[in-house]
């Protein structure tokens, strides 16, 4: 019998790295709390089909978001009464959609998507970037942590860091913890000790953060204290629209239910306003020309998935469900699902006692429904019972 997690005599301590293979460390980690994923990914794995395991096992150690969403999916359906096929052949297509789903003799097409809110090209910027960190945070300082104000690439090239690390290492053996901890008390962070380095691939600002006094003595295992921080405009609507558009016509028109999957683990997706503005429209303020009576109220554009500028769309989809689902929050995590309106196959939401939403009388309206918790029968305190 395949196992997901073969035994193993390796371990890791602490926390991941920042380029740290995901499968690796989920296999390897000695945390109590991993150990408790670990037991479930496997117990999950252990219900799936014996044929489909080896290629499911390769894909997590490969692509490890992708693969885990997909026995998520799998183990969700099952838990909600339905029989799965897994890659079911098509007659008029050679590509396979993720799962066929069946309940009281009524089939859905399922198809599951990770969506990262980034370019290939901003995918790789920041492979580029957690591979720099990792490769910093083997710097030896003693009583201090590092700030990193601002990091720089010039170039695509991975950049060497052992002369940034000696530079570190020798400008901050000339501080004293004390001293630069009552300065910064005094004066503020501003008067902070800065380094600079700068080289034909990258250019970076770091500041040394002195520990408490008590541990002015301690080399830290992991010296990078804080990071850059990052700022971005808008949320994650255009990248869940294209994912979405993408699956929607992959494998022509359908004759039964065809449900898109969505796991949105972009930093710019922040919960149910993006993804309601990209379902149902954007938010818009109107009010009447009127100026004694001006009405004002919120309503929404003709931009949605569902409906855009003045037309019906997506009518192969009978509807959508999004998650931001990781192996660590399982029975905390959040979803949200939508029945389209205009669909030519009607999922029936009904048959399963999920949270949805819908359109009647021409209003949004909500099914209630319950959480991961209960369908998976996990605590919500499960990592820390």
């Amino acid at each position: 019998m395949i196992k997901l997690f073969d035994k193993t005599n390796e371990y890791i301590e602490g926390p991941s790295s920042n380029n740290e293979n995901s499968f690796n460390y989920y296999h390897k980690s000695n945390r109590f709390d991993m150990k408790i994923i670990r037991d479930t990914l496997e117990g999950w794995f252990s219900k799936y089909p014996e044929i489909e395991k080896n290629e499911l096992k390769i894909r997590f150690k490969k692509d490890f978001d992708s693969a885990f969403f997909e026995l998520f999916l799998y183990e969700l359906f099952k838990k909600l009464g339905y029989e799965i096929v897994i890659h079911p052949e098509l007659k008029n297509s050679k590509k396979r959609p993720d799962f066929l789903i069946t309940k009281n003799g009524k089939q859905t097409y399922v198809e599951a998507k990770i969506c990262f809110d980034k370019t290939e090209a901003e995918m790789a910027l920041e492979n580029l970037q957690n591979e720099f960190y990792d490769k910093l945070n083997k710097v030896k300082i003693k009583g201090f942590l590092l700030a990193i104000e601002e990091v720089n690439f010039i170039t695509k090239k991975q950049p060497r860091v052992k002369e940034l690390i000696a530079k570190i290492e020798n400008e901050v053996a000339k501080l004293d913890p004390i001293q630069v901890s009552s300065a910064i008390q005094k004066y503020g962070f501003e008067l902070c000790p800065q380094i600079e380095f700068e080289n034909k691939d990258f250019n970076i600002i770091v500041k040394p953060i002195p520990l408490i006094e008590s541990e002015k003595d301690t080399i830290s295992e992991n010296p990078i204290g804080m990071f850059p921080f990052e700022s971005f405009w808008g949320g994650g609507e255009d990248s869940l629209r294209q994912s979405i558009l993408k699956k929607s016509n992959r494998y022509g028109k359908f004759e039964i239910p065809y449900l898109i999957c969505i796991n949105a683990l972009g930093k710019k997706t922040s919960g149910k306003t993006d993804i309601e503005n990209l379902v149902w429209g954007s938010l818009q303020y109107t009010y009447s020309t009127n100026p004694n009576e001006r009405e004002g109220k919120l309503t929404r554009k003709n931009d949605g998935i569902f409906y855009n500028s003045g037309k019906a769309q997506l009518k192969n989809v009978s509807g959508l469900i999004f998650t931001k689902i990781f192996p660590s929050n399982i029975p905390n995590a959040k979803y949200w699902m939508y029945k389209n309106p205009f669909a030519n196959n009607n999922f029936n939401f009904e048959d399963i006692d999920l949270v949805y939403s819908f359109i009647e009388d021409g209003q949004i309206s909500s099914a209630e429904g319950t959480n991961f918790d209960r369908v998976f029968e996990i605590s919500k305190d499960w990592l820390t019972e």
